[in-house]
């Protein structure tokens, strides 16, 4: 993994600002986070049909990861903060929240 990848350097902001937010936040935007994302998962599977999905918790903890998986860890940890700054008031664009 290239730390100077531009995809390397988003996933490691939006990670930074979600374990910022995540201090921060109550357990009920914690949760109504979760509750959004499963939505949306769900809103998928009937769109496009069960999806096989990866081994998370060793996906998270590897030492390596590809470029598709930094790419999926980015666009993940973006969702994340997208929603939880939703559900908490902020939006990405508050100057409070910074990216990097």
């Amino acid at each position: 993994m290239d730390k100077n990848d531009p995809v390397v350097q988003e996933f490691i902001g939006y990670w930074r600002l979600s374990e910022e937010m995540v201090t921060k936040a109550s357990k009920e935007e914690i949760v109504e986070t979760a509750r959004i994302l499963a939505m949306q998962v769900a809103h998928f599977t009937r769109k496009y049909g069960e999806q096989e999905l990866p081994d998370f918790m060793n996906f998270l903890s590897a030492s390596t990861v590809d470029n598709e998986s930094v790419s999926l860890l980015r666009d993940g940890s973006e969702a994340f903060v997208g929603v939880l700054a939703t559900v908490s008031g902020g939006t990405l664009d508050d100057p409070d929240l910074p990216l990097h």
